[in-house]
């Protein structure tokens, strides 16, 4: 158990380290949103973890990143339409059709996030 929470969480720190750059970097309308994305990612290598955990032991390790693509369906759909984080980033709201790509894509993204964490568990099984 703690492999997968130690992989899950190792990878999410470094992502949200890159992603906290990148949100630094770009033209964000207030100061308040920016503390609202980044106050919320301090959670995410922790719900990863648990996530990784909460994963049935048949699928290790090798439908890791299908595991991470259903938390990314369930982090686009509370991201997008439940907290609407596009809009108050960019300060623009997006029709119910951008929305949907959105989540989409926060799906795909997740897959990808999680093949590391797959690499991960693997080295840490040794």
């Amino acid at each position: 158990m703690i492999q997968r929470f130690a992989s899950a969480s190792a990878v999410a720190s470094v992502v949200i380290a890159v992603a906290a750059g990148i949100l630094r970097v770009l033209p964000v309308p207030d100061l308040e949103t920016r503390y609202l994305a980044t106050s919320l990612w301090c959670a995410v290598p922790l719900a990863w973890g648990l996530w990784a955990m909460l994963m049935p032991g048949s699928w290790l390790p090798q439908r890791l990143p299908l595991w991470g693509a259903i938390l990314g369906l369930l982090a686009g759909l509370l991201g997008v339409f439940v907290l609407n984080l596009p809009a108050r980033i960019s300060g623009v709201p997006m029709p119910a059709w951008t929305q949907a790509l959105a989540v989409l894509l926060a799906i795909g993204i997740y897959y990808l996030l999680w093949l590391p964490v797959r690499r991960a568990y693997r080295a840490l099984a040794g």
